[in-house]
């Protein structure tokens, strides 16, 4: 046995060195294009809405009313707003304003959720646009049948919007008011 160090040598050429360097370039690049369309769909704010809800339930008189008995209708109205402006959070200052301007389409979910936190009615409204600032009232008549177990009930308002720069917006908790049927 010999007591000198002895090492493997690899010997690249010019056609392997161009070879390795060509296939640096595609996986990095892949992996580049990868991470920014991870980020693509990313909302700009996980706290930035195009729009607002809130709502409230009223008899059919339009009284504003909290409980209700099977065999009834409950109205709901729910409210969706337009904001004037959002913040980003991006490089280089982290907190960009931007000013919205123009009217911006939406569309409008309300949803009943019975005791059991499951649903019991919903009504789809596909709606126009609103201006920055701007808002509309939107009503929807629920029948509260013989077999409607008694408890609370939960009205979740969706809205939906496809204004933001970065994607589709949805409000991630929508705003949630509640009755109850007796």
């Amino acid at each position: 046995m010999s007591t000198s160090d002895e090492g493997i040598v690899v010997t690249i050429d010019a056609k392997r060195l161009i070879a390795i360097t060509i296939l640096a370039v595609i996986t990095v690049g892949t992996l580049y294009s990868y991470i920014m369309a991870l980020f693509a769909f990313i909302a700009p704010n996980p706290g930035t809405y195009l729009f607002e809800a809130s709502g409230d339930t009223y008899d059919t008189s339009n009284n504003l009313q909290g409980t209700f008995s099977r065999k009834t209708i409950v109205r709901v109205k729910a409210t969706v707003e337009m904001a004037t402006a959002y913040y980003t959070y991006s490089p280089p200052d982290y907190t960009s304003y931007t000013s919205l301007s123009g009217a911006s389409p939406y569309r409008v979910f309300i949803q009943i959720i019975d005791p059991d936190d499951q649903p019991y009615k919903s009504c789809y409204t596909a709606t126009g646009s609103l201006t920055p600032g701007g808002s509309k009232e939107y009503t929807a008549d629920f029948y509260l049948d013989l077999g409607a177990p008694t408890g609370d009930y939960t009205v979740l308002v969706y809205v939906w919007s496809d204004k933001l720069p970065d994607g589709v917006s949805l409000e991630s908790t929508p705003p949630a008011f509640s009755f109850e049927v007796t």
